[in-house]
């Protein structure tokens, strides 16, 4: 399904039941899409209007600008612009086959904060404040070094009330990102993520915050990041923010035997994680029992995020 003819919204107020979205397309039966798929339809148009409206707004901006060649920045501009646009009909695509794995209803999970719990002893992913597992990997831009600390800090996110974790990147010493993740366990086993603030350094400087969420701000919602009794080909949301994070794992295997720098893990759980909004993506993550995670390999680079150190 590729959905490609302009779409026409109206919005109807409708008593106390909210807002009902409509929408129309010449192709008969559009406006009968399912809530997932539909979702998915509007984020694609809105990205694509994005694109258009950012092109305008370089087109500006090289009319002000005499040191920029009016033919080579312009066609710069398109082909960014085309770029964009065939990356939203992408990130549309997965998003709807993604419905097809998840379910073709409104995400909304049923949680309530009495059910949850800042004790994380899930077996793959347990949280024991005053832990920090250090990791390390080679990038083109040098040696880069996360400390992931479990904080003894809890926070009340949404209503939840949650576990503080600290996440310092650095690359050859320098600020990369610093990040605060929320996470909290369900009396099930199952942890869920609430959101992060996260702080993107460029140059030694605080850049932007892009990829920060919270449950319950801007439609956002929390997300699954580990289940307590995953089975082969479980897939999960482990976050949602529509455009700025929807993070997904699937369960592909189990009894994985990892060595890193740290050392050699026995009977991991290995993950395939991967995000509609960067559909090229994906990464192999294995989580070792009573330790987390251990290793990330990147599916396209074969990169390696290794656990190099624990510390208690």
């Amino acid at each position: 399904m590729k959905p490609r003819n302009a779409l026409a919204l109206t919005v109807v107020a409708v008593g106390l039941t909210g807002v009902v979205l409509y929408a129309r397309r010449a192709d008969a039966g559009a406006e009968n899409l399912p809530p997932c798929e539909l979702a998915s339809l509007l984020i694609q148009r809105a990205s694509v209007h994005q694109a258009r409206a950012e092109f305008l707004l370089n087109a500006s901006k090289i009319v002000n600008d005499p040191s920029c060649n009016p033919t080579a920045c312009l066609a710069i501009a398109r082909s960014r612009r085309d770029d964009a646009i065939a990356l939203a009909q992408d990130q549309f695509d997965l998003r709807v086959e993604l419905c097809g794995d998840l379910g073709h209803e409104p995400y909304d999970p049923q949680i309530a904060p009495s059910e949850f719990s800042t004790t994380i002893d899930n077996t793959y992913f347990p949280l024991a404040p005053g832990t920090t597992l250090v990791y390390e990997r080679q990038t083109p831009d040098g040696l880069e070094h996360d400390e992931f600390n479990i904080l003894g800090e809890t926070a009340t996110i949404g209503g939840f009330t949650v576990r503080t974790i600290h996440d310092v990147v650095t690359i050859d010493g320098e600020p990369h990102e610093d990040t605060i993740d929320w996470f909290a366990q369900r009396a099930n086993g199952d942890v869920w993520y609430f959101g992060e603030i996260a702080k993107n350094f460029e140059d030694g400087l605080l850049d932007n915050l892009n990829g920060s969420w919270r449950t319950g701000k801007n439609g956002a919602k929390p997300g699954i990041l580990m289940l307590a009794t995953p089975h082969i080909g479980d897939v999960y949301r482990q976050e949602f923010s529509p455009t700025v994070a929807e993070d997904i794992a699937e369960v592909i295997a189990f009894e994985q035997t990892v060595t890193v720098p740290a050392g050699t893990f026995r009977h991991c759980l290995e993950t395939e994680e991967s995000t509609p909004i960067s559909p090229n993506d994906v990464t192999f993550k294995f989580y070792a029992p009573g330790i987390g995670t251990v290793l990330e390999v990147d599916e396209g680079t074969g990169e390696r995020v290794e656990l190099v150190e624990i510390r208690h």
